[in-house]
């Protein structure tokens, strides 16, 4: 029996941005069935507005600590239904998106859905190709973005989880979404990428903001290759592979076709920064336990190193 809409409750973590909030909780609403829940996770936030966005829409609320897998992780603990799905708050899922998911639940091994972000410029009819089905590991840093995926909630939790470690808010600020389709991949299930699924993403950011936001990707898929590395180096020789290869590949095009190529190069002087800042942090059930877990945020330098954690 195909899950139904009361059987899901759409997630959304977010941190000061209460304008941009409401804009997607606006669009998931309008985009979703009625029965469908939805549960905003403030992950941090400075002050009260996140909480009150979350009212006016009259959807659920919880608050948690910074980092955007410590929110998840709070949306999935608190969240009652067996189907999750999380966007972001610079997101707007297009109509049917829930609809085009909940079929794939049917095939028992099925633990994952993903989707298609498509920038808010671009029309659906630009060219689109991507896999409908990943079963190997190393294929889980192919398998989609964080943007848009749908989960059985007790897969993730019988892994434990997204890691705390990993994801925008720390500073190893991203990869997060890989490092848990990886690790569902190991686990044996499957996941299923379904492009009816689809919702538009607003970038904010722009030149040097957006060189520093590839910087933090960087230090996150840095943080997921050591990890994977050291737990089955095998498998994280093979996901370093690809991923240097087609980092290489778009930085060489875009030298060819002259554009600017800063937030690339940011992407791998992270990626160094993180696989060296992680290369010996203690990892318990395939997460990171980092030694700034349980005393705040430590801060970056201009290199992105943790000034606490320097020699």
């Amino acid at each position: 029996m195909t899950p139904s809409p009361d059987d899901v409750t759409v997630i959304v973590c977010s941190r000061d941005r209460p304008e941009m909030l409401r804009a997607a909780l606006t669009s998931v609403q309008q985009s979703s069935p009625p029965e469908v829940g939805v549960l905003v996770v403030d992950s941090g936030s400075a002050t009260d507005e996140t909480r009150e966005v979350a009212a006016d829409a009259g959807v659920d609320y919880v608050r948690a600590q910074r980092g955007l897998s410590i929110a998840r992780n709070a949306g999935l603990t608190t969240a009652d239904r067996p189907i999750v799905i999380f966007t972001d708050d610079d997101c707007h899922p297009a109509p049917g998106w829930i609809e085009a998911a909940l079929p794939h639940f049917l095939e028992p091994e099925v633990a994952t859905v993903t989707g298609r972000m498509l920038d808010h410029t671009v029309s659906e009819d630009a060219p689109y190709h991507r896999p409908a089905r990943y079963e190997r590991p190393v294929t889980g840093i192919d398998a989609g973005h964080g943007a848009v995926m749908a989960f059985r909630r007790e897969a993730l939790l019988r892994i434990g989880g997204f890691d705390d470690a990993l994801g925008a808010g720390q500073p190893m600020a991203g990869a997060e979404d890989l490092d848990i389709f990886t690790r569902l991949l190991l686990a044996g299930t499957a996941i299923v990428h379904e492009p009816g699924c689809l919702v538009r993403h607003t970038n904010t950011r722009a030149g040097e903001a957006y060189v520093r936001l590839h910087e933090g990707y960087g230090r996150g898929l840095g943080a997921y290759l050591v990890k994977h590395f050291r737990l089955r180096p095998v498998l994280g020789l093979r996901l370093g592979w690809r991923l240097k290869g087609r980092t290489l590949v778009r930085i060489v095009r875009g030298l060819r076709r002259r554009r600017p190529v800063a937030h690339d190069v940011a992407l791998v002087r992270g990626m160094a920064v993180g696989a060296a800042t992680m290369w010996r942090v203690p990892i318990v059930g395939e997460r990171f336990i980092p030694p700034w877990q349980s005393r705040g945020l430590p801060p970056l330098d201009a290199a992105g190193l943790l000034i606490s954690e320097r020699s």
